[in-house]
């Protein structure tokens, strides 16, 4: 799904603002889908039921793309965001509808209408909104635990919700990419449908099966981050790469530098005896990311030809195209191919002239970013 438009919230006037509109803080640093779900969980398990948005579907210019949610309470708190302003004042004029009915509901957009122009939406574009009825009962508390667990675990998953007629609870299940799903009483050709529908999404998409319509819901793993290195660009780095829904695991050789003090959000601090096997216990994969930040270039190349030999998606190493193609030749005289050094960023980051530490983080991790939003377009159920 092509990446259109700007992910920046509008919103109404005052005087139009849904009086329980509360909205919780919920920057970055803690607005990851995770967080969200474990929301979900926390209010079933109090006996809350809520109501799920979700952007089903859009194309052209719109506040948010495909596959953004938003939790809403029956006191009118929300967490999460589907994009502010008129969107998210008649998700929550639905939310009541689902509330009052037990029932889930769709609600399509379109911003380039008089409607949007009166209240300052200028997107132009069009989406569809999955307001989704959760109760709190228990196979929903169970559905919801499940999808907590495949994420927490690193597992590639969807989530499929059906969109009730009123003639008998939703049916949800968790189906993960090797088509394991979480229920065992789901019908075949159900179960085929999901495998098909997903084949074709990053996010969401509705799909329609037996004259009933069902919202897949894509939960890509977020990535871990791997710093080599804790150096000040580490510390940079790691701090941004977790306020966008990363995981970090830092190494290094100096326990002065590779501690819990200068790393307080790193889920993972490993003190290295030396960066030979650096990543020895650590399962590298297509969803790792290195970045290579050590403080000299024989530790940089001595990493990153460890680097070259495993499945990592991303390898990054930081320098100059001088330090580069001095490293670069000198693998090469130990074996390693051009082929296989062309698929490292060296340079690494989005190139936006960055200096400081600060600046340099942010160029990394935009590069970071890119690289996990179009890895999770390529995923496909198998």
């Amino acid at each position: 799904m092509a990446l259109i438009g700007k992910d920046k919230p509008h919103r109404l006037p005052a005087s139009h603002a849904p009086a329980k509109h509360i909205r919780e803080d919920h920057r970055a640093a803690n607005g990851t889908m995770k967080k969200l779900i474990q929301r979900i969980c926390t209010s079933l398990a109090a006996g809350q039921d809520l109501v799920l948005v979700t952007i089903s579907s859009q194309s052209g210019s719109t506040p948010r793309l495909a596959g953004a949610k938003m939790i809403i309470s029956r006191d009118g708190r929300i967490s999460g965001t589907v994009g502010g302003g008129l969107v998210e004042a008649k998700a929550m004029e639905g939310a009541s509808t689902c509330f009052a009915t037990r029932r889930s509901l769709r609600h399509a957009f379109d911003l380039d209408n008089s409607d949007a122009a009166a209240t300052d939406m200028i997107c132009g574009g069009r989406l569809e909104l999955f307001l989704e009825y959760i109760g709190a009962d228990e196979a929903n508390r169970r559905t919801f635990h499940d999808l907590l667990t495949a994420v927490q675990s690193g597992r590639r998953v969807v989530l499929v919700s059906q969109l009730t007629d009123g003639n008998g609870p939703a049916l949800r299940f968790v189906v993960d990419h090797q088509g394991a799903e979480s229920r065992d009483d789901i019908a075949g050709s159900l179960l085929t449908a999901v495998k098909q529908g997903s084949s074709s999404i990053a996010t969401s998409a509705l799909i329609k099966h037996q004259e009933q319509f069902y919202l897949l819901s894509s939960f890509a793993v977020t990535g871990t981050v791997y710093l080599i290195g804790a150096g000040h660009v580490a510390a940079c780095t790691a701090e941004a790469a977790t306020r966008v829904g990363f995981r970090v695991a830092v190494m290094d050789d100096r326990p002065e530098f590779a501690n819990r003090e200068r790393f307080p959000e790193a889920d993972t601090i490993k003190v290295l005896p030396s960066f030979a096997d650096c990543f020895q216990g650590f399962e590298i994969d297509n969803d790792s990311y290195l970045v290579i930040v050590t403080r000299g270039h024989l530790h940089d190349m001595e990493v990153l030809h460890q680097a070259l030999r495993t499945e990592a998606g991303y390898i990054g190493m930081i320098g100059s195209r001088k330090k580069r193609n001095a490293i670069y030749a000198e693998l090469m005289e130990r074996g390693v191919s051009e082929q296989r050094l062309e698929q490292v960023r060296c340079p690494i980051g989005v190139a936006i002239e960055a200096d400081t530490p600060e600046e340099i983080a942010v160029s990394i991790v935009g590069e970071l970013i890119y690289q996990r939003a179009t890895a999770r377009r390529t995923w496909r159920l198998t």
